[in-house]
């Protein structure tokens, strides 16, 4: 699988985080584990990427992040501030530098 990513944008982010001394985790939903996939396709990655989340269904995101129901059921699952809640959450539960959350509609009828 790590051979068909593009490891462009992900070096450069590594470069970036190992430079600051800074770390990651990813929490992901539509995208199922290959944002996480691209970081670690870079030698290294442990430098800095500590962890990934995939929580797709709502209450995974709620349990393991803490995704607040209002939000959810407010704003819906694909929107910017379930995006940053998301963020958050991994970055509170992985406790490193920068969390970094994707979310939106997967496939053509969701």
């Amino acid at each position: 699988m790590n051979d068909d990513i593009d490891r462009d944008l992900p070096m450069d982010v590594a470069d970036a985080l190992r430079d600051r001394e800074e770390t990651l985790a990813v929490a992901e939903s539509c995208t199922g584990g290959l944002l996480g996939a691209a970081i670690t396709a870079v030698p290294g990655a442990s430098d800095y990427f500590d962890s990934g989340l995939t929580t797709y269904a709502y209450g995974a995101k709620r349990r393991h992040l803490g995704v607040s129901r209002e939000t959810l059921d407010e704003r819906g699952a694909v929107s910017e501030p379930v995006a940053r809640e998301m963020a958050q959450g991994v970055r509170d539960v992985a406790d490193v530098t920068w969390g970094l959350s994707t979310t939106g509609v997967a496939g053509p009828t969701g």
